[in-house]
């Protein structure tokens, strides 16, 4: 047989197959380049799991209009310039090939206009075949609209899996990207219908929004000559779920992911490393989510320091919980509300409701994962409910069950004849209606518990004797998470004994 050249739409199908493995690959290049042209705001659409639709549009400084059909040509770039600029990357979209991947398996259709222009253009490509390149009216930025991916390619659309399948690599891209750039607004639309809207924000607000289950975050960081190390955990969100960025890229990386989980164990974690350009390489996989370090030592090294450094929770310390109650002393009462505490060399003033609550929650928590919850009758409660949520509560009568529930169906109606001991009548309906609703059931029973834990505990402005305010702080010492309420609160101020002695010129 004789060698030939490929034809060129070949060709593009071969590149597309390194490129666009599924409907969370287009979306990834798609908002790396949003973020490479400097976006403020950038809006996601999706479609039956990606397969039909992946939109992204934003606000960035768009693509000059004599550039749009060079923008979808293979190796075309605006991020390199030298073979050299491989090895010193500092954006995102650097290989020149995913836009023509993407319409080489898609119906393709791009929008641009740059702020000095009063027109844009609009460019659709199908199947990899020009269609038409037209002046349009559009805002400043981009829009790219990719519809019915892997259409030409039945035999690689077989490959795709279930729409919810897609859907979670989907949203894990959308969730690694508004993590690092939490300066940046994201909004997500899935099936034309609203699923997020995230304001600019911290880093650990960004966390805390995309994943609830985190209540404490614990930071830690190290620069050292080979780079800097930054990042969180959570000492009580327990998952196989973690993140790593190298300058500002998600990766994936086995061996870097094995040290951090002989760190931290089984917690959930963000980790940012900003290293040379020249210590690691992402040209090994072509959608560039696998690294490889030129020098791999320094890196693990300098990760352990930064984690074993971190802000430890006041009282996760290293001798026995049993030995705090021996240690600390009670000063008096604040306000009623305050216990007044001096233990190793600081000063602590802790809310006596809130550590209350704590202690009453994970007595609830730990109940209502055991044996389950007490009941309670109550006069029934008649609530309306449409055919979607009474499916769910078919899926949640086990769990609303061990949270101490007895709901029955009857036509449109479900009836609540018990409930949790504890639990205040008037938060019922508001508490079962956004349990129908909501993506995360679970999370939202242990909210639930937090609200009766609120009922039960002692209150501010409720006088304590020095034995019952001992007893308290015993109790709650030995709690899992005492740094924290159920809410996310902090349950005590700490005012270090040097600084009042600096405060009061006392050295």
């Amino acid at each position: 047989m004789r060698i030939k050249k490929l034809p060129e739409n070949i060709v593009n199908k071969i590149a597309a197959g390194e490129v666009v493995e599924r409907p969370a690959s287009v979306l990834k290049e798609l908002i790396e380049n949003s973020i490479d042209a400097q976006a403020a705001r950038i809006v996601i659409s999706v479609e039956k799991g990606g397969k039909r639709l992946v939109e992204v549009k934003d606000n960035g400084t768009g693509i000059h209009p004599d550039d749009i059909l060079e923008a979808v040509g293979r190796f075309s770039t605006s991020k390199i310039n030298s073979f050299d600029d491989l090895f010193f990357i500092s954006s995102y979209g650097f290989r020149g090939e995913a836009l023509a991947s993407i319409s080489a398996v898609s119906r393709f259709s791009l929008i641009s206009r740059q702020r000095e222009f009063s027109l844009g253009k609009e460019l659709y490509i199908e199947g990899g075949v020009f269609k038409h390149l037209s002046d349009t009216g559009a805002p400043v930025g981009t829009t790219v609209r990719v519809r019915d991916l892997f259409f030409n390619l039945p035999a690689r659309k077989k490959f795709l899996k279930s729409e919810r399948t897609e859907l979670s690599h989907i949203i894990d891209v959308f969730h690694r990207y508004a993590l690092y750039h939490s300066e940046i607004h994201f909004e997500l639309y899935i099936d034309q219908k609203k699923s997020l809207i995230l304001q600019p924000e911290t880093v650990e607000d960004r966390i805390k929004r995309l994943y609830p289950k985190v209540e404490n975050l614990v930071y830690f960081e190290k620069e050292a000559p080979e780079g800097r190390v930054s990042g969180y955990y959570s000492p009580d969100y327990q998952t196989e779920k973690g993140f790593i960025f190298i300058n500002g890229r998600p990766i994936k990386n086995a061996v870097l992911k094995k040290v951090i989980r002989s760190l931290l164990g089984n917690n959930f974690y963000v980790v940012f490393l900003e290293l040379p350009p020249y210590m690691v390489d992402f040209n090994v996989h072509p959608a560039k989510i696998e690294v490889k370090f030129r020098k791999e030592a320094p890196v693990y090294r300098l990760l352990k320091e930064a984690v074993n450094r971190s802000e430890k929770p006041v009282f996760h310390l290293s001798q026995p919980k049993n030995s705090y109650s021996a240690e600390f002393k009670v000063l008096g009462q604040i306000e009623n509300t305050f216990i007044v505490v001096y233990y190793n060399g600081d000063v602590y003033f802790i809310d006596q409701h809130i550590a209350s609550e704590r202690i009453n929650y994970e007595l609830l928590l730990k109940k209502y994962r055991t044996s389950g919850l007490d009941k309670k009758q109550i006069k029934p409660v008649k609530m309306t409910v449409d055919s979607l949520q009474k499916e769910k509560l078919k899926e949640l009568k086990e769990l609303l069950e061990k949270a101490g529930f007895t709901v029955n169906e009857e036509n449109s109606t479900i009836i609540i004849t018990t409930v949790p001991e504890g639990a205040e009548e008037r938060d019922i309906r508001k508490f079962i209606y956004s349990l129908l609703d909501s993506e995360t059931p679970q999370f939202e029973i242990e909210s639930f518990l937090g609200e009766i834990a609120c009922e039960l505990s002692v209150e501010a402005g409720d006088i304590l004797h020095e034995e019952e305010a001992k007893s308290l702080l015993k109790i709650w010492l030995e709690t899992e998470n005492p740094n924290l309420c159920p809410h996310g609160r902090p349950i005590y101020y700490k005012l270090p004994l040097e600084l009042i002695k600096k405060k009061v010129g006392r050295k």
